[in-house]
């Protein structure tokens, strides 16, 4: 591929899903994944916290135009290559189902400022467990306002909240290199994907474990919001979340009073993140989560400061 741009028309053709920009060699390219419910569909992936995102299809993926690759005057080297969203959700989509040896179960995806902002999310069976599903989010942009970004992580059936691993990410900017390198490390992911599950779950289960009296969870949302992780507006949707599922007006299994439950209160609320700090803010609730799971719950322990890592290759 060397230095030389791509220029996508950014579709792809439903019926032969090509691939323009990147290349996956043999891996057999994989259609993409249903919706979710309707019921859950519209909280499965944040809405970006602009007035004008939307959810989308993945077909609706390729409406958008992809812009044209540039050159540095000086050297005629590209100085920014796109990729198309389609593509990047199709690569990612077949490389975890050839690795995974599994179908995906679902996928979903938003876009904001006209399309120049993407978030997706594409959930993957978990072994055989009914209750969770192993899932990869990913978000780019059209704008350069973020890079191609990639994050595993784990889905619950109960509802459409979800989990990053913060220590399970990776960005890769628009270079002339991005499309081999991409490839690359979404096959080293995929390959590492179902451990970074089982950790998470094994986490999650360890939670449940861990009682919380409501009055815990305020202090929690509370320590959230100041150490920057959650927004006032995010708490209050926090909490409201706590109140109804405490209250049986939301999810039952939610509501029993535990640290698994105020931590699904929370990702719960982080469906109205912004695409620049989603993977910043669901990987700082699981740190902040985590260390409050080893006071046994209290909140009167040192939680070392959080910060993100998402490795930029």
């Amino acid at each position: 591929m060397g230095n030389q741009a791509h220029r996508p028309n950014g579709t792809l053709e439903s019926n032969k899903m090509q691939l323009q920009t990147l290349d996956i060699g043999q891996t057999p390219i994989v259609p993409p994944a249903a919706l979710p419910n309707s019921e859950s569909y519209r909280s499965t992936v944040c809405l970006i916290g602009a007035k004008d995102a939307f959810h989308c299809s993945f077909d609706e993926l390729g409406n958008y135009p992809v812009p044209e690759a540039t050159e540095r005057k000086s050297t005629g080297n590209v100085s920014y290559q796109p990729l198309p969203y389609a593509e990047f959700a199709t690569a990612t989509r077949s490389i975890f189902a050839e690795v995974l040896d599994a179908e995906p179960l679902t996928e979903s995806y938003a876009l904001a400022r006209d399309g120049d902002q993407m978030f997706g999310k594409i959930v993957f069976p978990f072994r055989n467990d009914t209750r969770r599903g192993l899932s990869i989010a990913l978000r780019s942009s059209y704008d350069q306002s973020i890079s191609n970004q990639v994050a595993g992580g784990l889905d619950t059936f109960i509802c459409a909240n979800g989990m990053l691993n913060g220590e399970a990410m990776f960005s890769l900017r628009h270079t002339a290199e991005m499309p081999r390198r991409i490839v690359e490390h979404l096959r080293d992911m995929a390959g590492n994907a179902m451990q970074g599950a089982r950790m998470l779950s094994e986490r999650l289960d360890r939670w449940a474990s861990v009682p919380m009296a409501d009055d815990m969870f305020y202090a929690y949302a509370g320590i959230l919001r100041g150490r920057g992780i959650i927004t006032p507006t995010l708490q209050s949707k926090a909490i409201a979340y706590w109140n109804a599922c405490t209250r049986g007006e939301l999810h039952a299994e939610h509501g029993d009073r535990t640290l698994a439950s105020g931590f699904q209160a929370v990702t719960g609320a982080l469906h109205r993140a912004p695409p620049q700090r989603a993977f910043a803010q669901f990987g700082g609730a699981d740190h902040i989560t985590e260390a409050l799971s080893h006071s046994g719950g209290s909140a009167d322990t040192d939680i070392p400061a959080f910060t993100l890592n998402i490795v930029e290759v």
